[in-house]
């Protein structure tokens, strides 16, 4: 492309590809890989030719590239000399070209180009890939089972572990890990993604000129059968049990000290873990109605930061600019579930009462969610005719005569929720009742201590 023209498109890749731009850069994945692949070169196998899916495939050929940009819209890299990629209709093949080191990210001081500056010698280590915190067990791998010094703990920090561990702290977890046992830690761009990962670890392990390695499995690997590089660890089954202590509020017998505070820090005791309530239901099914009374049920109580995010404040406030069309209203609820996210990441309840029909968007804000915190999804099942007895604001008899359109229950579908923790029809269900069924899933789950 030779001097980088001023109108080259540009694109935030996000996920599995902006890791892998990062992975090719640091020569860690061969250049002839697909970005955001499986792991898998290029199918035409044409030397340091790699492919890309983009969203806008034409401006990128009429241009002859495109940028790429990191999460703080820096372009890190350029993909020149731009060509249709046979094997992908939404393709593009190209010379990546490194622009500048990313900016955004954990852990850069121990990423493998500032290791290597630094005079650091990695190479000819056994190495132990986490995907999953290490426990008591795998003490004997991380110290390099019988080998003259121990292995190299490789840190994926380009998202969660498949069991949700946030990147961060798996990071804290394995600095705590490494200074007890004397291990170096490296950070590795990798995203986890499923199929492919064991040919991703591969290609990692070959870059940093490892001797051999084990990857250590996360809970959710439990039952799939073992493939090329899959771990051999004995804290595998340990991790899964202590993953599920954590999750019920409790202290697992097998986690060392720092590395267990790094983990409580992201999942403390329930009575003061960041929780998520989502109430979902038709417009006028008493959804906000019964937020409010749990809002201020807390209050009173004084045990927990509480936030309300009622769907008609949200519109006002935060989504003003929107229309109701089905896009705009999923991002609206996506928008609310990020503001949830960040309230119950600090330790607080977020109340949130939007419509949300649809289950995508609910499935969505839930693993939003469950990354930081707990969520609890409540369905107010109360019937549309009895929606529409109650509707003060007239929408209803709008949206039958034609005015309002893509209206939920009326002109648009609502998605009834087939993972609902709490159903309550207020048409059934006096109100006092109604509260006492959601105080009384919140004791349940640990989120309220009972007697306060």
């Amino acid at each position: 492309m030779g001097a980088r023209r001023l109108d080259t498109p540009s694109v935030h890749l996000g996920g599995p590809a902006t890791a892998d731009v990062e992975l090719v850069l640091q020569g860690l994945l061969p250049r002839s890989s697909v970005l955001g692949g499986p792991g898998a070169p290029v199918a035409s196998g044409a030397g340091d030719l790699t492919a890309v899916r983009l969203p806008d495939r034409a401006a990128t050929l009429a241009a002859g590239g495109v940028l790429l940009l990191d999460e703080e819209s820096t372009p890190i890299a350029v993909l020149r000399d731009a060509a249709p990629d046979p094997a992908r209709a939404d393709g593009v093949t190209g010379v990546l070209e490194a622009l500048r080191r990313p900016e955004a990210g954990l852990g850069r001081e121990l990423s493998l180009p500032a290791l290597v500056a630094a005079g650091a010698d990695l190479r000819s280590r056994s190495a132990v890939v986490l995907r999953r915190p290490p426990v008591r067990a795998d003490q004997d791998l991380v110290q390099g089972a019988g080998r003259d010094r121990p292995a190299l703990l490789v840190v994926p920090v380009a998202g969660p572990t498949p069991d949700g561990v946030p990147a961060d702290v798996l990071l804290r977890a394995a600095v705590a890990e490494g200074r007890r046992l004397g291990a170096p830690v490296v950070t590795v761009p990798l995203c986890w993604r499923g199929e492919g990962d064991d040919v991703l670890v591969e290609h990692v392990l070959r870059g940093l000129g490892a001797d051999d390695g084990v990857v250590l499995r996360a809970a959710v690997d439990e039952a799939v059968e073992p493939g090329p590089g899959a771990a051999t660890s004995a804290g595998d089954s340990r991790w899964a049990t202590s993953l599920a202590a954590l999750r019920r509020g409790e202290s697992p017998s097998d986690v060392t000290g720092d590395v267990l505070s790094a983990l409580r820090a992201w999942m403390p005791p329930r009575s003061s873990r960041g929780l998520v309530v989502l109430m979902t239901g038709l417009s006028g099914s008493g959804k906000s109605t019964l937020a409010r009374g749990l809002h201020r049920r807390l209050l009173e109580r004084g045990d927990r930061t509480v936030s309300l995010l009622d769907g008609d404040v949200v519109r006002r406030l935060l989504s003003s600019g929107l229309g109701f069309d089905r896009e705009a209203r999923d991002l609206n609820v996506r928008r609310i579930g990020y503001v949830a996210t960040e309230v119950a990441r600090h330790g607080g309840v977020a109340l949130c009462a939007p419509i949300a029909p649809y289950d995508d968007t609910r499935q969505a804000v839930r693993r939003m969610v469950e990354e930081v915190a707990d969520f609890v999804l409540v369905h107010v099942s109360t019937p549309i005719e009895e929606c529409e007895r109650r509707d003060l604001k007239g929408l209803y008899a709008r949206a039958r005569a034609g005015e309002l359109t893509a209206f939920t229950g009326v002109s648009d579908p609502y998605e009834v929720p087939t993972d609902a923790d709490v159903v309550v029809d207020t048409s059934r269900t006096p109100p006092d009742e109604a509260l006492r069924l959601l105080e009384e899933e919140l004791h349940r789950g640990g989120w309220l201590p009972r007697g306060a």
